[in-house]
């Protein structure tokens, strides 16, 4: 069948650790992989980069971190954002008033910001695209900075999360009322920032790629086989995009029976399935970076 869609999967907390680097490697070089998004503030960063350059296939974007986990800058640079760890607040609602409300929050966030895209700039890595740790890129006090970030440093392809609910539900998704409720928040997140990129390209910036569909946000951590093949299946966007955590600590293990060495979750799992691969082939999709399903989107139909 003709490729008549585009697909890109995608794996997040590039550079979290040597596990999540390793998984990230073999699901690109043996199953769908086709981008990762990079961590730039975790142990693995420097391991990831030189994964990277000797894997040029593999599209690589950032993955700002301003939640949850660590940051870049030290405490004494930004102590309105982190603890005596280095770590940002895991409580999304929390972290989130924090940077309604707080003014010297906001500046120090700034900071923290410039300071992850001027790191991931300093690489040389080409610029797949960029996006947020726990989508929270779209927060309304983030995404300003991130999106004037994103001019500054020529990112045109950004990942603003969508995905139908009911199908979700349909096919046996998982239905914990968070996840729900969350997608609801980041439908409406969604069309402020794509007012916002219209209002830009409206100003002078150069256009901006995103995808018609980003799908993984309802099934975090569970994007096993059974529940990806019917995902596949019912893909609406001409461009879309599945992401995935293979190794990370979201990910639900595999049955002790499945496990081997090199294969502990059911997402990486999930990505070296040769059924998967067939269906996406049997839905006419191709699979691409965010650099080729942007052209892709391009071209004549």
């Amino acid at each position: 069948m003709k490729s008549t869609r585009s697909l890109i999967v995608n794996a997040d907390d590039f550079g979290y650790s040597a596990e999540v680097n390793a998984a990230i490697l073999k699901a690109h070089q043996e199953g769908i992989l086709t981008s990762a998004s990079l961590m730039v503030t975790e142990p693995g960063f420097a391991e990831a980069v030189g994964m990277a350059r000797q894997t040029p296939t593999l599209g690589v974007g950032l993955h700002v971190v301003v939640t949850h986990d660590s940051a870049l800058l030290s405490r004494t640079s930004i102590p309105h954002l982190v603890d005596a760890e280095g770590k940002f607040g895991s409580d999304p609602l929390r972290v989130g008033l924090r940077y309604a409300f707080s003014q010297a929050a906001r500046a120090e966030l700034r900071q923290e910001m410039e300071a992850q895209f001027a790191r991931f700039a300093e690489t040389g890595l080409p610029w797949s695209h960029a996006d947020g740790h726990q989508h929270f890129h779209l927060h309304p006090a983030v995404w300003d900075i991130f999106l004037s970030l994103c001019i500054k440093y020529g990112v045109r392809r950004i990942r603003l999360p969508y995905e139908e609910i009911s199908a979700h539900r349909r096919d046996g998704g998982d239905r914990a009322p968070i996840n729900v409720f969350a997608a609801l928040v980041f439908h409406a997140l969604r069309r402020r920032a794509l007012r916002s990129l219209r209002r830009s390209e409206a100003a002078g910036a150069p256009a901006f790629f995103t995808c018609d569909r980003v799908y993984g946000l309802l099934q975090t951590g569970q994007m096993d086989r059974r529940y990806t093949l019917r995902l596949i299946e019912r893909l609406s966007g001409n461009t879309n995009e599945i992401y995935f955590h293979p190794a990370s600590p979201h990910a639900r293990p595999l049955p002790e029976t499945e496990r081997t060495d090199t294969v502990r979750d059911v997402e990486l799992a999930a990505l070296l399935d040769p059924a998967l691969r067939a269906q996406i082939a049997a839905q006419g999709l191709c699979l691409h970076t965010y650099a080729e399903a942007e052209q892709f989107s391009r071209q004549p139909v």
